[in-house]
């Protein structure tokens, strides 16, 4: 499933800016649709990197969060196209607010509900897993034969 389409995308950035951004005939009138798949392909893959430790991909359902999420990352890619204009403050402060929730999101700190076969699924549970013995295992003699 597509976290975020061609619609989500011109919602977000005016057509204008779209066709700067994505066309390199100067004198288009109508955005690069391949342009923005690719966009919207590294910024989908790049989610992903992030989501597919903490939940089965791809999500049967797409969070606005998430949407969101890729829909800023999306605009940074295409802003990074065009070398020669200065990046605005509010694309470089969405890349780094999504990226900042995505790394919440695999760390656990913000939760999805999604649904798996039907179940809805909140995967708080810890990233990380503490064994702990009461007894050691291995004695100092042991442990030093390894160095």
């Amino acid at each position: 499933m597509r976290y975020c389409t061609l619609s989500d995308l011109e919602r977000a950035v005016p057509k204008q800016t779209l066709i700067h951004l994505s066309h390199d005939d100067p004198a288009s009138e109508n955005y690069d649709a391949a342009v923005l798949e690719d966009a919207i392909n590294y910024a989908e893959e790049l989610a992903d990197g992030y989501l597919v430790s903490r939940y089965p991909l791809p999500l049967s359902s797409v969070p606005t969060i998430i949407r969101d999420a890729v829909v800023y990352l999306a605009r940074y890619w295409l802003y990074q196209r065009r070398p020669e204009g200065a990046m605005p403050e509010v694309v470089k402060d969405g890349k780094k607010d999504a990226l900042d929730t995505l790394s919440q999101i695999q760390k656990g700190t913000i939760s999805l509900n999604v649904k798996i076969d039907d179940t809805v699924v909140e995967t708080n549970a810890p990233s990380v897993f503490r064994v702990s013995a009461s007894k050691r295992l291995w004695g100092k003699k042991t442990l030093e034969k390894w160095r």
